[in-house]
C-alpha cells in the first residue's frame, strides 16, 4: 500500500486496515463549523432580533430548528452566529501562539546561553499559573470582547509552543549536518531557515492544532464566567449562561452550545491527533 493511503487507513500489524472513520467525522465536522462560521449571516436570521411573544419555544416550534430563548430569539441563529466568537478564538488564539511560539523557540536553540535561560525562566513562570486564571486577569487587565480574548489565549500558549520548538530545533542543532553547515560558510539566519524551520514547524502546527481544541472550552467557559464574549454578542458560553436559569423549563437551551462545544473540541483535537501522526509515519519513513 502506497504511503500516502496508509494515512487513510488505521490498522495494527497483520490485522485488516479500516478507514479511519474517526479522522473524517473530525475533519468533515471541522469543515462544517467553518463553513456555518462563514455563511451564518446568509444562511441564519438576525441573532440578536427579539420577539418576546416567541419566548421559549420548543425546537421545530414556528419554524425554529432548534426553538427560541428567552427574549424569542432564534437559537440555531445564535449557535450559527456563535461558531463565529468561538472559531476566532480558537484559530487567532493558535495562530499568535504558532508564530510567537516559533520565533522564540528558534530564538532559544540558535541564540547565546543567557537568552536561553530568561526564555527558559519566563515560560516556566507563564506556564505555572493556572489558564482559566491567567485570562481572567488579563481580561480584567486588557477588557473583554473576543478580540482581547484570542490574543490573550494566544500570549499565554505561546510558552507550549515554544517549548516544543525548543526541543525540535535543538536536537537538529547536535547534528553533524548543522555544524558542517556552519563551516561551509551558511548564516545563523540561513541555518535557521535551512534546517531548524522544516523540523520544527510540523510539530509546532500540531501543537496549535491542540490548543486551538483547549481555546474552545477556555473561550466558553470564559464567556460563561462574563470574561469573553459581551451581550448582546452570540456566543457558546453566553448560551449556556443564560440556559442555565431555565433548565427546568426549557433544558434544550443548554444542549445544542454544549453539542457545539463538544463538536469543535473533537474536531479540532483529533485532527491534532492525526496531523500528528502523519508527521510520525513521514520522519519514520
Amino acid at each position: 500500500m502506497s504511503s500516502w493511503k496508509a494515512t487513510i487507513y488505521a490498522g495494527h500489524g497483520s490485522a485488516k486496515m479500516r478507514p479511519d472513520w474517526a479522522g473524517r467525522l473530525a475533519v468533515a465536522l471541522l469543515l462544517l463549523l467553518i463553513g456555518i462560521a462563514l455563511g451564518a449571516p446568509l444562511l441564519f436570521p438576525d441573532p440578536l432580533t427579539q420577539r418576546l411573544d416567541r419566548a421559549l419555544l420548543r425546537p421545530g416550534s414556528s419554524g425554529h430548528l432548534l426553538g427560541t430563548d428567552h427574549l424569542g430569539r432564534d437559537v440555531a441563529s445564535r449557535i450559527a452566529h456563535g461558531a463565529r466568537s468561538s472559531l476566532m478564538a480558537a484559530i487567532g488564539s493558535a495562530t499568535i501562539a504558532f508564530s510567537g511560539g516559533m520565533m522564540l523557540g528558534l530564538l532559544d536553540a540558535a541564540g547565546p546561553k543567557p537568552l536561553r535561560v530568561t526564555l527558559g525562566v519566563l515560560a516556566d513562570a507563564t506556564l505555572a499559573f493556572p489558564t482559566i486564571l491567567l485570562a481572567m486577569t488579563l481580561a480584567l487587565v486588557f477588557g473583554r470582547g473576543i478580540g482581547q480574548l484570542s490574543a490573550t489565549l494566544g500570549v499565554i500558549y505561546i510558552p507550549v509552543v515554544y517549548r516544543v520548538v525548543r526541543s525540535q530545533a535543538r536536537s537538529v542543532t547536535q547534528q553533524d549536518y548543522y555544524r558542517i553547515s556552519g563551516a561551509l560558510g551558511t548564516g545563523p539566519l540561513g541555518r535557521i531557515v535551512l534546517h531548524l524551520v522544516p523540523h520544527a514547524a510540523p510539530h509546532a502546527l500540531v501543537q496549535a492544532a491542540g490548543l486551538a481544541a483547549l481555546a474552545i472550552g477556555t473561550e466558553a467557559a470564559l464567556s460563561f464566567l462574563g470574561m469573553g464574549a459581551q451581550p448582546p454578542e452570540p456566543s457558546w458560553g453566553l448560551l449556556l449562561s443564560d440556559a442555565r436559569r431555565y433548565l427546568g423549563q426549557a433544558p434544550y437551551l443548554s444542549i445544542a452550545p454544549g453539542v457545539a462545544v463538544i463538536a469543535a473540541t473533537f474536531s479540532f483535537q483529533y485532527s491534532s491527533d492525526r496531523l500528528a501522526a502523519w508527521i510520525r509515519r513521514y520522519d519514520d519513513g
